[in-house]
Parts: structure tokens; C-alpha cells; sequence
């Protein structure tokens, strides 16, 4: 499947998020200026809003729409247009869209952010780089939800076919079903690539698929996202 990643030139689970990615530059040469997914989203709807009311939505309005509940999380959005210039911020406060007769939604690859690794194994630390993006085809992007993407350090998912330097690619959420492969937050902050089930009692079950590595048990566990998709290079 296409797509365009960095290259893990690592085969344990010890590597934390924080590093440089192989494959990339100092200067990110995978950055681009081109939309995520929740920012196009955001653009449609600051368009549409404009348009009929004749003024920007407020933070609380975008993040309604795009269904966060923290209107910082709207802000970092909106700071992520004022950045690639798809809008310009007044002095009092208002906002204009630029040059919005050239904006067209695209059906092509979306730029879409690499956070950075997950272990599929012992978990590591969760250090998040928006900076660095993926190219996905159209069918991931057909969610309201925010996607991301995490590539895969260790072997601990190998019989749920998710190898070892793999690009998954996460709808973001809070929540998730039995059975669901998950990015788990765990409490010490480390985060793991396991399957999500829910034992009597209410603690949680983090499942791997390697008869090698053995279930995880925790009490609470933050789920980041759930896994829809996969990117792997040939």
C-alpha cells in the first residue's frame, strides 16, 4: 500500500519517541505544509461558517464541530492554518480566510502526522512530534475522527500481521470495544500496542499477539486511539 514514511533502522522496544527519526533531516524532510485531515476538516467548516454568518465561529464552535472537547486543542488547529497560510489573524482577533477562492478539497494523499513510535512489546515513553507527516490515500480520511499515524518498534503483534518498523495508522479516541487493537497510555506514562479487552471487575486487559510476550493487567489505562489501517514498506 503506498505511503510515505521514515525508515526504522531499530529491532527493540527500547527506543524512545524523542529521537530524530531515521530517514529524516534536521530540518524534517518529510514536513509539509499539506492538511491533516481534523485541519482540512476545520478549514471547512471556518469556510461554510463565514460564508452564512458573516464572522468567525468561535474556539468552542470549531471544536464542537470537529469533536474535541478542549477548545486549546481548536486553537492548535487553527494555529496550524495560520502557519500553512490557509488563514491570517487580525489584530482585534478576527480571522480571514487567504486566498480562499484557491482552496479545494482534495481526494488525493493527505499529509497526515507520524507521532512518533509504538511499542509492540514493553512499552516506552509517549513523546509526541507533530512535525513529521505521512502521505495517506483518501480511504483513511473518511472519518470525522482525527487520524494519526505511530510506526512500530518490537515483535509482540507479529500473529495480528503488524510487524516490527510498520506504520499504523489511529483514528483518535478515548475509548474502545473488546478485540479493538489500541495505543495505550499507561499510568507511568509509557505507552504499548496491544488488544484492548475489558476484564470482570473492571480492570484491563492488554492482549499481545506473540506467544512470546505476555498479557499486560492494569487497572486504568488512557486509550489514545484505536488502529484502522497499516502502512508497510516492501
Amino acid at each position: 500500500m503506498a505511503g510515505r514514511k521514515s525508515k526504522n533502522s531499530s529491532n527493540t522496544d527500547s527506543n524512545t519517541i524523542n529521537e530524530q527519526l531515521p530517514g529524516t533531516n534536521a530540518a524534517g524532510s518529510f514536513k509539509s505544509h499539506s492538511l491533516a485531515p481534523v485541519q482540512r476538516q476545520t478549514l471547512e467548516f471556518l469556510i461554510s461558517f463565514i460564508a452564512d454568518k458573516g464572522y468567525a465561529p468561535t474556539l468552542k464552535d470549531i471544536a464542537s464541530y470537529i469533536g474535541v472537547r478542549s477548545p486549546s486543542t481548536a486553537h492548535f488547529h487553527m494555529s496550524r492554518l495560520e502557519d500553512k497560510g490557509f488563514i491570517r489573524k487580525g489584530a482585534d482577533g478576527s480571522i480571514e480566510l487567504v486566498e480562499r477562492e484557491e482552496y479545494q478539497p482534495t481526494h488525493g494523499p493527505c499529509a497526515v502526522p507520524l507521532l512518533g513510535l509504538i511499542a509492540a512489546g514493553s512499552p516506552i515513553e509517549a513523546i509526541e512530534d507533530p512535525n513529521v507527516t505521512v502521505d495517506l490515500p483518501p480511504q483513511f480520511l473518511n472519518t470525522a475522527k482525527d487520524i494519526f499515524c505511530l510506526q512500530v518498534t518490537g515483535d509482540s503483534m507479529i500473529d495480528a500481521h503488524i510487524m516490527d518498523g510498520d506504520v499504523i495508522v489511529c483514528a483518535r479516541q478515548e475509548s474502545a470495544d473488546n478485540g479493538e487493537i489500541v495505543v495505550a497510555l499507561l499510568e507511568d506514562g509509557t505507552a504499548t500496542l496491544k488488544t484492548f479487552r475489558r476484564l470482570k471487575g473492571g480492570k484491563v486487559m492488554l492482549v499481545p499477539h506473540n506467544k512470546d510476550h505476555q498479557p499486560i493487567t492494569v487497572d486504568n489505562v488512557q486509550i489514545q486511539g484505536t488502529v484502522v489501517g497499516l502502512l508497510r514498506e516492501m
